[in-house]
């Protein structure tokens, strides 16, 4: 059987552009991490693509090299016709992963991620609040630029005011990760900075949400037919870092930056029961998320408020066979080749907590 892994940055998707420290880091381990698990499966082929500035890859059946004046999707159609299955791992942002994922459809090979439409809805963050609160599924307040501007924080609406008590958040309605996140102690304060900037208002690019105290999180899940397995229950690692004066997309303000900096892959596994039924909770109301899926969450006190979904592979899953004492990508490949009926998880599964660095 042979299998298309393409993991975006690495495979070439920015061979004209370049290539930022702060995203390859991530991605190469991804790449690698996959690439060595599927090599170990009996009778699976891998092929992909590599960015000639980064050198091949290891553990492959065949690397193909993209350069700067290569066509990358051109080679990834050709290489479709030859394979059984692809797996592509991509930001959301500027709808990337959504675009390879209605490539894999039009090629008619089998997908091993999620399918587009779950794509299309989770990869828009407005959109996934507004699926999250219909399915009654705790998240997080989420605003346009817009909306924001026509909330009464000094009216008679006393519950609003005390969910911004804490500051709030500006994020890309379509971002990947923490890129392009900011921090900004004073509700007001951003509204009134809003308000003297309409082209940012306007270009509805950027949400807002209350910061919401509690430990960040994340769910590692596996998902098919609207049914959901949970891998692990990580703690992920958040720095706030204060900038004054800084930019963010011409944002000048006082404001801080919030940094992912890696996990600790089942470093709560205490909350295995109550994230089992949050990933079920999900899946049912995603029912095309499909594949290894990860979910950012927080939680405060008894409550778990889920942040974003995220369709693809994860940072978390760089040490999942380590903390699993197991193959993840088995599993997925297992998966894709059952029924949501008949597909179990090792009874032997492992819950071992293993720390991810990044940016160290």
């Amino acid at each position: 059987m042979k299998v298309l892994l393409l993991e975006y940055i690495t495979a070439g998707g920015l061979s004209d552009k370049p290539l930022a420290d702060a995203l390859l880091q991530e991605a190469a381990l991804m790449r690698d991490a996959l690439l060595s698990d599927f090599s170990e499966i009996s009778g699976i082929e891998i092929l992909t693509t590599y960015d000639v500035r980064l050198g091949p890859p290891q553990c492959c059946y065949e690397a193909i090299p993209v350069y700067a004046t290569s066509n990358a999707m051109g080679i990834w159609q050709a290489l479709l016709t030859a394979c059984d299955a692809a797996l592509v791992i991509a930001p959301e942002t500027d709808g990337v992963l959504n675009q390879l994922t209605q490539m894999l459809a039009a090629a008619n090979v089998r997908n091993l991620g999620s399918r587009s439409y779950a794509v299309e809805i989770t990869s828009n963050k407005y959109h996934t609040y507004h699926a999250l609160k219909n399915a009654q599924i705790l998240t997080i307040p989420t605003y346009t630029a817009s909306e924001f501007l026509q909330l009464e924080f000094f009216g008679h609406d006393s519950v609003l005011k005390d969910s911004f008590n804490h500051g709030c958040v500006v994020k890309p309605m379509d971002g990947a990760g923490c890129a392009e996140t900011s921090y900004f102690a004073e509700a007001t304060v951003l509204q009134t900075w809003l308000g003297a900037h309409q082209p940012f208002v306007e270009s509805a690019r950027f949400m807002i949400q209350p910061y919401q105290v509690g430990t960040p999180a994340s769910i590692s899940m596996l998902c098919k037919e609207g049914v959901a397995w949970l891998l692990s229950c990580n703690q992920q690692i958040i720095e706030v870092a204060t900038k004054e004066g800084a930019e963010i997309d011409e944002i000048n303000a006082h404001h801080a930056s919030i940094q992912y900096k890696g996990c600790v892959v089942n470093g709560l596994s205490l909350h295995h029961k109550d994230f089992t039924t949050l990933a079920l909770k999900i899946s049912a109301a995603f029912p095309e998320l499909n594949g290894y899926v990860g979910v950012d969450v927080i939680i405060h006190n008894e409550e778990i408020y889920v942040v974003e979904i995220n369709p693809r592979i994860t940072t978390s899953y760089i040490a999942l066979r380590e903390s699993l004492k197991c193959n993840p990508a088995k599993l997925i490949l297992d998966l894709a080749l059952c029924t949501s009926s008949t597909f179990k998880l090792p009874e032997n599964i492992a819950k071992d907590k293993v720390v991810i660095k990044l940016h160290e």
